[in-house]
């Protein structure tokens, strides 16, 4: 963190808003909204000529205040979605904008966000359940479905498993993608007996919650609203991520007895 001849009461606003600019980034927030809600808050609290710059990693903050131009960079790190918190911040920015909260009001009103728990029990069982709609979508059998909730559930909570451990991610997908198709023809052939058709639906549904959708819609955002350096960083890292569940998928392929691709 670098700051430059800024009094401490400068200081103390501008460290506030550059934390509002990285727990939005942090929870996944696309560039233009980190950007303007950490612009609105500082005009909020009497700093209308303040600059907001999102990089690859970092976050810069200039303010034109009463004792002269004061800067301040801090590094950025990634967090995951987390939409809980993206809506309780831009709901207190809107406080702040149309009630007049004060700073030492707003401060500790930001720092009591925190990002709610869920029951991994839960979140695998949800996961399953869209897994399932995946298979009513795509035409699967009913066996086909049930099938597809199992696998779904157990890929994710393999997931939750080994996020525990904060492995590097492109490591975690290609795991996920190996053991999530072993997982998929498993539970269709070994489990539900599927037929070769539903077996296949049963496969390709079983990792579709490992596509990295949410980092791929946002890098689009920010590619068609200017912000190109955000935009090559978020795609280069969906295109990484689909990469590592490709490269998992087609060594756990070379696994499936050759008598279903006979079959099929």
């Amino acid at each position: 963190m670098s700051l430059l001849l800024c009094p401490p009461e400068d200081q103390e606003r501008l460290e506030l808003f550059s934390e509002v600019a990285l727990r939005l980034m942090s929870s996944s927030a696309e560039t233009r909204l980190v950007v303007q809600t950490t612009e609105r808050i500082a005009r909020a609290f009497g700093y209308p000529d303040t600059q907001v710059i999102v990089g690859a990693g970092m976050v810069c903050i200039s303010a034109n205040t009463p004792h002269g131009r004061c800067s301040l960079t801090r590094k950025a790190s990634s967090g995951g979605i987390q939409m809980d918190v993206l809506t309780d911040i831009t709901k207190l920015c809107l406080e702040a904008e149309k009630d007049g909260l004060s700073f030492s009001e707003f401060r500790e009103r930001f720092k009591s966000i925190r990002t709610r728990e869920i029951n991994p029990l839960f979140l695998c069982f949800m996961i399953g359940l869209a897994t399932m709609a995946f298979g009513f979508l795509n035409d699967g059998s009913l066996m086909a479905c049930a099938s597809g909730f199992l696998a779904g559930a157990i890929t994710m909570a393999l997931r939750v498993f080994l996020q525990k451990y904060a492995l590097f991610p492109f490591f975690v997908f290609g795991v996920l993608g190996f053991f999530g198709t072993l997982i998929s023809y498993g539970c269709g052939a070994w489990i539900f007996h599927l037929e070769p058709k539903d077996l296949e639906i049963a496969l390709i549904i079983g990792v579709l919650l490992l596509v990295p959708g949410f980092p791929f819609v946002n890098g689009v955002l920010d590619l068609f609203k200017g912000y190109y350096t955000m935009a090559f960083t978020r795609l280069m890292l969906t295109t990484m991520l689909l990469m590592a569940v490709s490269l998992g998928i087609t060594v756990a392929l070379y696994f499936i007895p050759q008598e279903f691709w006979k079959i099929s």
